[in-house]
């Protein structure tokens, strides 16, 4: 990662489609102070989103457990992606095995945050993000 996000202004998309982890992630962004205007969900594979959408997400939090595509075939999609293929992207995942976190770096995950995810840590590592950094969390 290289690139600089700006809390008040970057732009999330949030993939994810279990409606507990949804509703958890999203408050969790907001407490971080990510304006909640900015952040988009999509509970299944974003292509048709993003393809209808006229935003072009900073920041995409993507569940590596999706029904019909799984998250690494919809990571290779948004590199493929003009519009996507520069955008931070970090795995979400309740693997979290060493292998898991290894994989979701080959595969060219830009980090990894492992579920459940840990609200008193979660700022910390958005702040992280933010900044460009990567983080590789298992929780």
């Amino acid at each position: 990662m290289n690139h600089k996000l700006d809390a008040a202004k970057a732009i999330i998309l949030v993939v994810e489609d279990d409606p507990n982890n949804l509703l958890v992630i999203t408050r969790l962004l907001k407490l971080a102070g990510i304006n909640p205007d900015h952040v988009y969900t999509c509970t299944t594979d974003p292509a048709d989103f993003l393809k209808e959408s006229p935003i072009v997400p900073d920041l995409i939090f993507l569940d590596i457990q999706l029904p019909k595509k799984d998250g690494y075939a919809i990571l290779e999609e948004l590199r493929n992606n003009p519009k996507t293929k520069s955008t931070c992207i970090i795995a979400l995942t309740a693997n979290v095995m060493k292998q898991d976190i290894e994989k979701a770096k080959n595969a060219g995950f830009d980090g990894f945050i492992g579920k459940p995810i840990d609200g008193r840590r979660f700022s910390e590592n958005l702040n992280k993000l933010m900044a460009g950094e990567s983080v590789w969390m298992v929780q």
